[in-house]
């Protein structure tokens, strides 16, 4: 196997968590402004201008309890939700830091940094993965977010998908590849999963309503997070195994693992 003559080295800068705004890709933030405020089942909650890190429900839970031990506030919001209309509850998929620049950055030092923090702050300095399907192959450029520790490395990563993916999973040894393939999973994973409730008639989503009249009626409505409709639905069986399973980079060790012994 390819072995990367350099690897990816944090400089702890600080840089990437001191501007957390509208830190995305343009591709998904073109497909947002388009697609996200009401015509899909899953309800941008925020302006667009206003977003930051997004964190799934479980984690969002995290971050609550471990900022009362660092005596900071996360200010954490609902992000993108699910308006019910057969429970009349409105389903919290994914949470937010409303704040210019992480609220656990301290000295450009993370007051989180021992802890299972969020995907979006190990993932980094990638965007997304290799993996994810986006209608045409990636290209190097396009995986990575400004980050000042990679300048030395993009050259030295090959242009050829299959080299890339190679040279991706030996040269990132912080887990930040591993975390960003298992990002991509989950997205791609509540996506497929609201459709199959949809399917299974478990979920009944309010679609192209007024968007001020549908962040009226999800304001006033029970509020769930969506692991937790999840298992209460019947859906699944435990929530607990789920996130076990996320956490432990199951999917992606499986989708990585199955790429390397059968290239492309």
């Amino acid at each position: 196997m390819m072995q990367p003559e350099k690897v990816f080295n944090c400089n702890q800068c600080g840089k990437c968590c001191s501007h957390i705004r509208g830190m995305m890709p343009r591709e998904d933030k073109e497909f947002i402004e388009k697609m996200a405020f009401g015509k899909l089942p899953l309800v941008q909650l925020v302006p667009l201008e206003k977003m930051s890190f997004p964190l799934y429900d479980w984690e969002a839970i995290r971050f609550k309890e471990w900022q009362k031990n660092v005596n900071a506030d996360g200010r954490i919001k609902p992000l993108r939700g699910i308006l019910d209309l057969n429970s009349n509850k409105a389903i919290i998929v994914t949470y937010f830091m409303d704040s210019d620049a992480c609220p656990f950055l301290d000295e450009k030092k993370c007051m989180l940094y021992n802890t299972k923090r969020a995907y979006i702050c190990r993932l980094f300095p990638f965007n997304r993965g290799p993996f994810l399907d986006v209608g045409n192959e990636p290209k190097k450029e396009n995986m990575f977010g400004t980050c000042d520790g990679m300048e030395k490395l993009m050259p030295s990563i090959p242009e050829d998908y299959d080299d890339m993916v190679k040279f991706l999973s030996k040269a990132f040894p912080d887990g930040s590849f591993e975390n960003a393939v298992q990002f991509d999973y989950i997205n791609e994973w509540v996506n497929r999963t609201i459709v199959d409730l949809m399917k299974q008639k478990k979920l009944r989503p309010a679609m192209n309503y007024p968007y001020n009249l549908f962040l009226k009626r999800f304001e006033n409505a029970e509020k769930i997070d969506f692991t937790d409709f999840l298992e209460q639905s019947g859906y699944i069986k435990s929530k607990d195994e789920l996130i076990k399973g996320f956490d432990e980079n199951k999917n992606a060790n499986e989708t990585i693992n199955e790429f390397l012994e059968n290239p492309n």
